[in-house]
């Protein structure tokens, strides 16, 4: 479920659903999209391995793969406390302007899936990972360093992290329930904001979303290394190359849709002549 393939399938997928919104808008939303359905899939794999037997998964086995999961949701934690330091003020937030709007039907999926992966992750942390405290040998995670899975400091701030998270998806089904009950927009009436500021917030989203993606990478990566975690560093059989090979197609149709895109300004442009 973390083998190298998939790891890879979901950097590229993830780095390229970022990337395009720069390179290449017309193809987030198919991005998005298949982003989703690639969290959707090993989460119900995840959710069908614990049932039929919960030790067939180490807890940092599991916590590997919620990092790959979870790792694009983590970036509305920094996007929430910035609109926290804001006052909530509609004028600053990020997500009043994005690049590309992905529509009712993915944000509505993501939503979902954020949701089930955090009901989750609170079972992962209050119950799979107490279990480490009665075994000899040690597990590792990531917290700005390498840290006990099981370690205070580190369940503390996971359960802060996750409980931030939890009060952001009550804030956004509220405004969710607004909207349908026919309440106007809280941020209609602020001020209008200039085209420059737009583009600040949506880099800023943008930018977050990148230090997100680098730092759970490297999370994955270290963590895999210090649990000395064999047999997952090779593209061996299908089931490694099959997502590797969509998230390649990914990330180099971002790359070739920007060049495409920046050739053709190139040839439009005005010669002044």
């Amino acid at each position: 479920m973390y083998g190298l393939g998939i790891r890879l399938g979901y950097y590229f997928q993830w780095y390229g659903a970022i990337l395009a919104r720069w390179l290449a808008p017309s193809e987030v939303k198919s991005l998005a999209f298949s982003t989703d359905v690639f969290v959707a899939a090993t989460f119900l794999a995840l959710v069908i391995l614990t049932l039929t037997d919960v030790e067939s998964l180490e807890p940092v086995e599991t916590y590997i793969v919620l990092l790959l999961m979870f790792g694009a949701y983590l970036a509305l934690v920094p996007i929430y406390v910035w609109r926290l330091l804001t006052a909530c003020d509609p004028y600053w937030d990020p997500t009043r302007y994005p690049r590309v709007n992905l529509g009712a039907m993915s944000a509505n999926l993501s939503f979902t899936l954020l949701i089930g992966v955090l009901v989750f992750q609170y079972w992962f942390w209050f119950d799979r990972v107490p279990d480490l405290d009665h075994r000899s040998c040690q597990q590792y995670g990531f917290v700005f360093g390498e840290v006990r899975l099981n370690s205070k400091a580190s369940v503390v701030l996971h359960a802060l992290m996750y409980f931030w998270l939890g009060l952001v998806c009550i804030y956004i089904l509220l405004l969710k329930l607004r909207a349908m009950a026919g309440f106007p927009d809280p941020g209609a009436e602020s001020r209008r904001p200039k085209r420059a500021h737009i583009e600040f917030l949506q880099n800023l989203d943008v930018w977050i979303k990148i230090v997100i993606a680098l730092a759970v990478t490297v999370a994955t990566e270290l963590t895999i290394s210090w649990n000395e975690i064999g047999g997952v560093g090779t593209l061996s059989g299908a089931g490694q190359t099959i997502p590797f090979a969509i998230g390649l197609a990914a990330i180099s149709s971002d790359v070739g849709e920007g060049y495409a895109t920046a050739d053709s300004s190139e040839t439009t442009a005005p010669t002044g002549d």
